[in-house]
């Protein structure tokens, strides 16, 4: 298992907005419910090699894309240290530049896109949005 993938199931691996997660590489898809999947992958907007930004693509199994979005670190977390914050990926130095996200960053960054996720659930899942 790779650092994104470890960062993926840190962010979302307890959410109860999708089942049947399957983690590859920089990315991961989950299941909405039976007809809706969602795609979430750490992309680079700027730079090659600092992964900024988290792109959601949420999908019909059958009649495919129905809608997506990227979420930029810096719009949920600020500037950290003077920087954007985004995860380097060297060969031997893979991690948050600059900085180690706290509990309450990684719980924001997480709510955040599952709170966009949760636009697409089926009624009947009883999950919330949080107010912020």
């Amino acid at each position: 298992m790779n650092y994104f993938e470890k960062q993926m199931r840190v962010l979302f691996g307890e959410s109860e907005l999708f089942s049947e997660a399957m983690y590859s590489g920089k990315m991961m898809i989950g299941k909405i419910d039976q007809d809706v999947r969602v795609k979430l992958e750490f992309i680079s907007t700027n730079i090659a090699k600092q992964y900024n930004a988290m792109k959601v693509t949420v999908l019909n199994r059958t009649e495919g894309e129905i809608d997506k979005t990227v979420f930029p670190f810096r719009d949920i977390l600020g500037l950290k240290n003077g920087y954007d914050p985004y995860i380097w990926d060297e060969p031997n130095c893979t991690g948050w530049y600059g900085f180690k996200p706290t509990a309450e960053e990684i719980e924001r960054i997480s709510d955040t896109i599952n709170d966009y996720m949760s636009m697409f659930a089926d009624e009947n899942l009883g999950y919330e949005m949080r107010s912020m």
